[in-house]
Formats: structure tokens, sequence, C-alpha cells
């Protein structure tokens, strides 16, 4: 199987899927990646955790995409997105939960609106897919 870098591009972009989301991933992805450049030195754990979000959204991103060429990574009825699902919902409030600095606000605010974005699509996706499959 030959996998073409612009496809991968194409299939992360805005143009494929469902576009409520795409907004839901994207903001997600959006909030874990300036809790990542906003993380304080020797925050090693909470670092990898938000690194996890970023991965997850990724993954979610290229599992959904409507028009691939090939089969996606994790099914929408599969378990697999749901715990997918769950880590973007879940290491955002542990990455804040186990963060050690002096002045937290400026990390811990993005990791719980990254909270918020992974919890709105957790429920949204598994209330519109999961829950018929």
């Amino acid at each position: 199987m030959q996998i073409d870098f612009r496809t991968i591009l194409f299939l992360l972009g805005p143009s494929s899927g469902e576009p409520i989301w795409n907004i839901l991933l994207y903001a997600t992805f959006i909030f874990a990646l300036i809790a990542t450049l906003t993380m304080p030195d020797k925050n090693l754990l909470p670092t990898l955790l938000v690194a996890g979000v970023m991965v997850a959204t990724v993954v979610a991103k290229l599992s959904l995409s409507v028009r691939a060429p090939m089969d996606p990574i994790i099914g929408p009825c599969d378990f697999g997105m749901l715990i997918i699902n769950a880590v973007m919902l879940i290491f955002p409030l542990l990455a804040a939960g186990l963060l050690r600095a002096k002045k937290k606000a400026k990390v811990v605010i993005p990791s719980i609106f990254c909270a918020i974005f992974g919890f709105l699509f957790f429920f949204a996706y598994w209330f519109v897919v999961q829950r018929n499959c």
C-alpha cells in the first residue's frame, strides 16, 4: 500500500469529513498545542499527556475522513474510537491536575478548554454515531 503525503494532508484538512467533527477536533488540537507550548519545564508527564491528546485528535481526524481512499485507522463504531475520544477528555484534565508550577493559570486554562472541547466531541460523537451501532 502506497501512502502519499498529499493524501494525508487532504484527510487532515477541513474539506474531508463532517464540519461539526472537524471544528471540535481542530479546537481540541489547538488548545492542546497551546497547553503544550506554555508548559513549564520539569513537567514531563503532563507534557506527554497533552501530546497524547494531540496524537488522539490526529488519529480521530484521519479515521473520520469521509473521502478516504483507504480504510480508516479505527472504524466509527469500534471500541478503539471510544477510547480515543475518552483520551481527548481525560488526559487534559489529568495534565492540569498533575502540573507543578508557581503560575499554573497560563497552562491550566488551555488544558481545561481542551478538555471541554474533548468532552463535547466525546459526548456528541457517542450520541450521534456510536449509540446507534
